[in-house]
């Protein structure tokens, strides 16, 4: 049978995520499993949540990743639920002051099964959006708890040095070979066509790694220089997200062999195209 989930949206700073919340999800029905409970916020709503259930319990909280949006209720209720907390240890450098690393119990695993009464949930490794990413799989139901390596509001950050494109297109892959049928992402609405989302992200990602090749043939650019260039209208204050996203297409593209900074500053300096013999 598929576990029963329940979604909770927990609002964010504009600091963090403006007006997008976070997606908290419960599982479980009287032995509950929490998965990323937000930001402070989430300490009261999943509290509440979880009140509405009369004689349920927490066994733990499960942690996709260690951005603040997703994890700064988690101290305050490991406290108050005298729970677990669960991540991936490649998360720690990451966690800032939004969640002490004294205050994660036990590290998560690739094929880790995290079991209450109703079924198990299994640790899928999804880096690329961040090092120690992972997702949690109901097999029963054929539904994917997917953290940030999928949103329903669009597309997913990857901003270096921890995000990787290379990870991150993996790790889609990775997740279309489960087969699943339902997305449960780390923001927006639920995914109930996976298939078709994998692939308009996949070709995404390759269609902006063409542009910038396209960009870096007419000379070498700096990434600002890219910025203005593939995002004319881009409003001021998303132009960093922009910049950094250019770096990691321009990170992946130099592992290639195909790129590369013309001095060591590579924020600052331009990028020129390095011409591969045959």
């Amino acid at each position: 049978m598929p576990l029963p989930i329940e979604r909770i949206e927990v609002p964010n700073p504009a600091a963090m995520m403006g007006d997008q919340p976070t997606n908290a999800y419960l599982v479980g029905s009287r032995e509950l499993l929490i998965v990323d409970p937000g930001s402070e916020a989430g300490v009261e709503l999943v509290s509440r949540a979880i009140a509405a259930r009369p004689g349920a319990g927490v066994r733990a909280i499960v942690l996709t990743h260690g951005h603040p949006d997703h994890v700064a209720a988690a101290g305050e209720l490991r406290r108050r639920f005298r729970c677990s907390v669960m991540l991936h240890p490649k998360e720690r450098p990451i966690l800032r002051n939004f969640l002490r690393w004294e205050d994660i119990d036990i590290g998560l695993e690739d094929g880790m099964s995290i079991t209450i009464p109703e079924g198990a949930l299994t640790v899928i490794e999804t880096p690329g959006h961040s090092p120690g990413h992972v997702a949690l799989w109901d097999a029963a139901g054929r539904a994917l708890l997917a953290g940030d390596l999928f949103s329903g509001n669009g597309t997913v950050a990857i901003i270096p040095p921890y995000g990787s494109i290379v990870a991150y297109l993996d790790s889609l892959e990775r997740v279309r070979a489960l087969g699943p049928e339902r997305v449960l992402p780390g923001h927006g609405p639920e995914i109930t066509d996976p298939g078709r989302v994998i692939d308009e992200y996949v070709a995404r990602r390759l269609r902006r790694e063409q542009q910038i090749r396209a960009a870096l043939d007419a000379g070498p650019k700096t990434i600002e220089e890219v910025v203005s260039e593939l995002y004319p209208d881009i409003l001021p204050q998303f132009r960093r997200a922009a910049a950094l996203t250019v770096l990691a297409h321009l990170e992946k593209l130099r592992n290639q062999g195909e790129v590369e900074p013309e001095g060591e500053d590579a924020w600052h300096d331009r990028w020129r195209r390095v011409r591969i013999s045959t």
